[in-house]
């Protein structure tokens, strides 16, 4: 398996502008379940082991407050923060975390589950995060040099990175003008799960914006919607699981046909809206949105 110190993406923390709402939607509909509130956030399990993989914070700006990454022991925690500083990047000092779930630096020793069973139509876990990146190069030379991720497919303007699990991928970087969120993936356990969970958000109001479909890279069954504060969500299924040997495979060979976007060649274009909440969900820092 891969050298890389970062075993998967553990957390994604959003600001959310009608927080009640928001909780709803992600209990009711999505199919999380809440385990934590304090103050004025809450955050959601999937059924996956990690005590949460998602976090909400209320705020009049819908954004990125931040990605967490799971990370093994507190040796690769300093490895990690050394290899940042080393960069050239600001990091505070490994230390307890006070966000929900605590633990140790970036993050490890967390309150995690026990119960891991999957269970039908509820997502496990975030199996990536796609992010819009306007510095390609110097973002992609962070990931791989700095964080250990491998590239392991490339789809213009997608660029697939690995870390140490056996998921495709846990980091797509989107090669675009504007840094900001392309979308979250939520896991869920099959086919049908992606298939019913796509009933289930018409039923409460929500359009489907692209899919049912197959990818390409990550072979995986999709279906993209706008939840909250429309941000940008799909689910995920049968997500191709690999090993040190895959041979990553450059844009060229993931050509389709004229007229398709994925594998089965019956899905729709992407809607305009798909397009237009590109642009919606920044990135904050110490509570500013980063432009």
């Amino acid at each position: 398996m891969s050298d890389c110190l970062i075993r998967g993406l553990r957390s994604v923390d959003l600001v959310a502008t009608n927080l009640d709402e928001a909780a709803r939607f992600y209990e009711d509909v999505w199919g999380l379940a809440a385990v934590e509130r304090r103050n004025d956030a809450i955050y959601f399990r999937g059924t996956a082991r990690y005590h949460h993989i998602l976090g909400l914070q209320r705020g009049t700006q819908p954004a990125v407050v931040r990605i967490v990454f799971d990370v093994a022991d507190r040796k690769a925690i300093a490895a990690l923060h050394n290899a940042v500083v080393a960069a050239g990047c600001a990091a505070t000092a490994p230390g307890p975390v006070t966000l929900a779930g605590g633990g140790f630096g970036f993050v490890c020793a967390c309150a995690d589950h026990a119960d891991t069973a999957d269970v039908a139509d509820k997502p496990r876990k975030i199996v990536h995060a796609n992010l819009n990146v306007a510095n390609h190069e110097a973002t992609l030379a962070f990931f791989t040099r700095t964080l250990g991720f491998r590239i392991v497919d490339e789809n213009a303007p997608l660029t697939f990175l690995h870390c140490a699990n056996a998921d495709h991928c846990s980091i797509v970087l989107a090669n675009t003008a504007l840094p900001t969120l392309n979308h979250l993936a939520f896991d869920v356990p099959d086919f049908d799960s992606v298939m019913r969970g796509m009933g289930r958000m018409k039923d409460k109001g929500y359009p489907i914006e692209w899919g049912p479909g197959r990818h390409g890279p990550g072979n995986n069954v999709f279906a993209y919607f706008c939840g909250p504060d429309e941000v940008p969500l799909e689910y995920a299924a049968e997500v191709l699981q690999i090993d040190d040997s895959y041979a990553p495979r450059g844009s060229d060979y993931w050509k389709y046909k004229p007229g398709r976007s994925e594998q089965w060649g019956i899905t729709a274009p992407r809607s305009q809206r798909y397009y237009r909440v590109q642009r919606l969900f920044g990135f904050t820092a110490d509570g500013e949105r980063v432009s």
